[in-house]
């Protein structure tokens, strides 16, 4: 607009006969040069110098040469025309060009501002949708809550792999949370479990008091165990650098311990570090581990308890035959003594069958423990148990045949008396000779004399039976729960219980009451030595640190157990695991 001012106003001073003389007029143009009207190329030249009020991109055009005022005004009318035409037509095409660009302008603001308002609309959406990884619980201790196993999966949805397993009461290390999984670390399996199934907080610091294995480690080079909390109580033991000991109490500045043997004791808390321990979760392949040696060993305890069984059997059978050879002094007793050994024959039959049963059933169950159906496992298992229970109900009814024939013994006179001795010597001979064909020879000879000698004896020795009928009550109510769950922490004999919630239930039922945990189980009642143990004792076991394991003697040298969480409530050998104690709740 102020090139077209100029342009003008130098018109009007040509019209108004303003002669051009040979000082030089200026006129504004663009950086391109431009020749006026009436002027020759030669007579222009172009200035770079700047007007006040000019930019430094425009131009001064300096005329020179004499023209008259007329041509001046004609050709500067003429010019200013032109200029104010091509000025018009710049300013218009400046206009549309300005609204071509405002439009255009505009189209893209609208686009820019529709794909910002997209982007943050995705922003929005991804940030609903996909949860963020939480590490405010990083370190926490928490503990598995469920009636089996909790599925510790790779990633944290039910759809992926399966790495290990947590079950009840077992300890995790939260590492994060994402959404309603949490991270955990549980001995040596890592990955992620439904938080539904995890207790924090005050519910996992209660848990963690009632499953706490507390251990002592000795830091000195040795350390006096004194039999009261008090220095000046008498010593018991001592304990060397790294020994470790089970902690039953912890006393101001003593802690009462369990030592190696069953031993109870106090120690300077300062000597010691404080450890507490809790059960952890497990890989698949540890699972796989257990469950093999687990299996091996019930296999192991089974033929031990058949072997024993039938040693038992064979001397029922001795004693069974001195009582009928001793009521054949007359013809009905002799009839009644074939009638009984016809009874006899078949209720061995029946044992015998009842035994293949229960072998092929323990087969089966072997052979499951190869397959990846795990409630196969537990199905044939189930079998298993249930055939050897009818297996032990055969024996249990042939027995029940043999001793009732001899509830008719009578032996009053001295030539009777005579007749039971040889016919005692005869069938433990004959005992002898079967069981040597069984390779159980030594095993039924020694029975067969104690029955020999049993029946020699006068009615005096059948004393002892009476004050051992408590503990073998508490015996046979306890067996009738074998095959029950194993569920650690559990006290109930039909749902689940652990091994001294087991026996803690039991002599319950006898109005007996005794503690919760083995360790202390094994403090209480009377001591008894191994070599005098009865039916309805508790047997303690070690695991190297403390008493970990309790079962309850059935006699026969048989125990009955919450074992494990895969075998459930058994029948032992008393010394599947050596036994550190016994203890009598009964008398």
């Amino acid at each position: 607009m102020m090139k077209k001012a100029v342009m003008q106003f130098t018109a009007c001073c040509l019209a108004a006969g303003i002669a051009a003389s040979s000082f030089s007029m200026a006129a504004l143009a663009d950086n391109t040069s431009m020749t006026l009207a009436g002027l020759s190329e030669k007579n222009t030249i172009v200035v770079n110098t700047t007007l006040a009020g000019l930019s430094e991109t425009d131009a001064v055009v300096v005329v020179k040469g004499t023209t008259s005022a007329a041509e001046s005004a004609d050709d500067s009318s003429e010019s200013t025309a032109d200029t104010t035409e091509t000025s018009a037509d710049a300013d218009a095409a400046a206009s549309e060009t300005s609204a071509d660009a405002v439009e255009a302008v505009s189209e893209t603001s609208a686009e820019e501002t529709a794909a910002t308002e997209t982007v943050e609309t995705e922003t929005e959406t991804e940030t609903e949708t996909e949860p963020v990884y939480d590490t405010s619980m990083s370190g926490e201790t928490a503990f598995g809550q469920c009636d089996n196993y909790i599925n510790v999966r790779s990633e944290a949805s039910a759809d992926s792999e399966v790495v290990g397993k947590i079950y009840n009461n077992n300890s995790v290390t939260i590492l994060g949370q994402l959404g309603d999984w949490y991270e955990i670390q549980s001995g040596n399996v890592t990955g992620y479990v439904n938080a539904a199934y995890i207790a924090t907080g005050e519910e996992a610091d209660v848990i963690a008091e009632e499953t706490a294995y507390n251990v002592a480690t000795v830091n000195a080079e040795g350390l006096w165990v004194h039999s009261e909390a008090s220095e000046d109580s008498d010593t018991i033991a001592m304990v060397y650098y790294s020994d470790q000991m089970e902690v039953v109490a912890y006393e101001g500045d003593w802690m009462k311990v369990v030592l190696e043997d069953g031993t109870y004791g106090y120690v300077n808390a300062w000597y010691v570090n404080y450890d507490s321990y809790y059960s952890t979760g497990e890989t698949l392949e540890e699972e796989q581990e257990r469950l093999d040696e687990e299996w091996l060993e019930y296999l192991a305890e089974q033929e031990a308890a058949a072997a024993a069984e039938a040693a038992a059997a064979e001397a029922a059978a001795a004693e069974a035959a001195a009582a009928e050879a001793a009521a054949t002094t007359t013809t009905t007793t002799t009839e009644t003594t074939t009638s009984s050994s016809t009874s006899l024959d078949d209720a061995q039959a029946a044992v015998d069958a009842a035994y293949q049963t229960y072998l092929d059933a323990q087969e089966a169950a072997d052979e499951a423990t190869h397959q990846a159906d795990e409630q196969l496992v537990y199905d044939t298992y189930d079998a298993a148990v249930a055939a050897y229970q009818d297996y032990l109900d055969a024996v249990n009814a042939k027995n029940e045949i043999k001793y009732g024939s001899s509830a008719t013994e009578t032996t009053t006179s001295t030539t009777e008396t005579t007749t039971t001795e040889t016919a005692t010597t005869e069938a433990a001979t004959e005992t002898t000779t079967t069981e040597a064909a069984q390779t159980e020879a030594a095993q039924t000879e020694t029975a067969a004399t104690e029955a020999a000698t049993e029946a020699t004896t006068t009615t005096t020795t059948t004393t002892s039976s009476s004050s051992s009928s408590t503990g073998q009550s508490i015996a046979n109510y306890a067996v009738q729960f074998v095959g029950n769950p194993y569920v650690y922490g559990g006290t109930s004999l039909t749902n689940g219980a652990d091994c001294s919630g087991f026996t803690q239930s039991v002599f319950a039922h006898f109005g007996i009451s005794i503690s919760r945990t083995a360790a202390s189980q094994a403090s209480g009642g009377t001591a008894v030595s191994l070599s005098d143990i009865q039916a309805g004792d508790l047997l303690f076991y070690s695991n190297g640190g403390g008493i970990s394991h309790v079962a309850l003697y059935i006699g026969g040298g048989q125990v009955v157990h919450a074992s494990t969480s895969s075998t459930g409530i058994i029948i032992s050998s008393y010394n599947y695991r050596t036994p550190v104690c016994a203890r009598r709740y009964w008398s």
